[in-house]
């Protein structure tokens, strides 16, 4: 634990109000100084304070990650890397292949999806149309879910390897000729890659983004010590879950669950957090939010990633959907 505060100490010495953290753990011991940290990550004035050499126009990352901008209007795809709060420009291609315009909604309408997914697996395709390899995306994600949206197979692929012209090579995929492929594959580690497919480019901004880190430690908070009007606060009127549920129906089963750990120590930790802003059909500021979760209880332990989706209601950000 000594070590654990120490090493938060020693971080908001070039934070944000330093003197006035150590003082209190000189004065008055590691429980009202750890009491004080917890308020200052819920504070939105630290993360702006935090944010402020940092770039944030595609978004946060706390690790090292690859960012795709697919512009499906100007058919290209931009490669980019964040790292340390910075990006740098790796790679440009032009000339892809896209479905068509506008926001996919069935199997078998030719659109490649606008959204933001993560890249699942890299593959050899089997069928040599597809080109050399596949990078295999998320879609259909939780939004997609939510607005009835279906198909899959959506891909990043190559050409064929024949060198045969075809009168549809997208089918709502991302094509790019083969040696383009070959060097993005070269130049990313998927796993750590962020697709963004848009019509017209999205940008996060500092104060959105304070908004969000904010929020998410209150809701943490809450969520901690089973405060269950506090940690609803935090939802959406249109809330639903990955499962199906709404609102009521997560209430309900909150209740239940607060209920049996209203006294026992419950812990949270959340670990590489992304925030990516989500270009939507209302022009909404949405945001696709995941991280690593760690939630430890007496009687239930659960180590893995989250996915939940906010957008700014009035001057707050709620969450509407969660996995």
């Amino acid at each position: 634990m000594k070590k654990i505060l120490l090493f938060f100490i020693t971080t908001f010495l070039f934070a944000f109000n330093s003197n006035s953290i150590i003082d209190t753990y000189r004065f008055e011991g590691i429980k009202p100084t750890i009491n004080k940290i917890e308020k200052l990550i819920q504070s939105k004035a630290y993360w702006l304070n935090r944010l402020e050499n940092i770039n944030v126009k595609y978004g946060y990352y706390e690790n090292t990650s690859f960012i795709l901008l697919c512009n499906k209007t100007l058919r290209t795809l931009k490669v980019l890397k964040y790292k340390d709060g910075k990006i740098y420009n790796l790679a440009e291609f032009n000339n892809l292949i896209v479905g068509k315009l506008g926001q996919k909604q069935k199997e078998g309408d030719l659109k490649t999806p606008i959204g933001v997914y993560s890249l699942r697996y890299e593959i050899i395709p089997k069928n040599p149309f597809y080109g050399p390899l596949a990078f295999v995306t998320s879609y259909p994600n939780l939004y997609d879910k939510l607005h009835h949206r279906d198909g899959y197979g959506i891909w990043i692929h190559g050409k064929p390897l024949d060198g045969k012209s075809r009168p549809d090579l997208s089918k709502g995929c991302i094509v790019l000729n083969n040696n383009d492929l070959k060097k993005l594959a070269d130049i990313i580690n998927y796993q750590e890659t962020v697709l963004q497919i848009y019509q017209k480019p999205v940008y996060a901004s500092k104060e959105d983004i304070a908004s969000i880190l904010s929020m998410l430690y209150k809701w943490r908070w809450a969520w901690e010590r089973s405060n269950l009007k506090k940690y609803i606060s935090y939802y959406a009127k249109d809330f639903h879950r990955s499962n199906g549920e709404d609102l009521k129906q997560f209430i309900n089963y909150k209740k239940r669950v607060f209920k049996v750990r209203k006294n026992q120590k419950v812990t949270i930790y959340f670990k590489d957090i992304k925030i990516v802003p989500y270009q939507n059909p209302k022009d909404e500021k949405i945001y696709r939010i995941t991280f690593y979760e760690e939630y430890i209880a007496p009687t239930y332990t659960f180590k893995g990633n989250k996915e939940i989706f906010v957008k700014k209601e009035k001057d707050k950000f709620k969450i509407f959907i969660e996995k």
